[in-house]
């Protein structure tokens, strides 16, 4: 019997997960959804910060969500505009947002 050269696979029934669906799952999708969550504590911490002023670990917390929201921000810019490799943008989910990140705890460390 002759094996076929594509893999048949059986169509799935309501309720089935699919197996191949974690394999498949761009970078660019998980970034666009640390986006999504980090505009959503964006606002739950200026309304909270709006409330309790001057509590350090809110700032802090702020400052976070806000790093992170930009970093991936200049990465949509970035691949807009055409302006970094779209080959690269796998590398760019990781190094800006870590870049942010190391920026806040410097200038963290400067303020406190």
């Amino acid at each position: 019997m002759e094996q076929s050269k594509f893999e048949y696979r059986a169509p799935l029934q309501w309720g089935d997960l699919d197996p191949y669906r974690r394999e498949r799952t761009h970078v660019g999708m998980w970034a666009w959804l640390i986006q999504r969550f980090s505009a959503v504590l964006i606002v739950i911490f200026l309304t909270l910060h709006l409330f309790f002023t001057y509590k350090p670990f809110l700032q802090f917390m702020l400052l976070v969500a806000v790093a992170l929201h930009a970093a991936l921000g200049l990465r949509v810019i970035l691949l807009d505009f055409n302006l970094a490799d779209i080959k690269r943008q796998r590398n760019l989910v990781y190094w800006l947002p870590g870049i942010g990140l190391a920026l806040v705890l410097l200038i963290w460390g400067i303020i406190y």
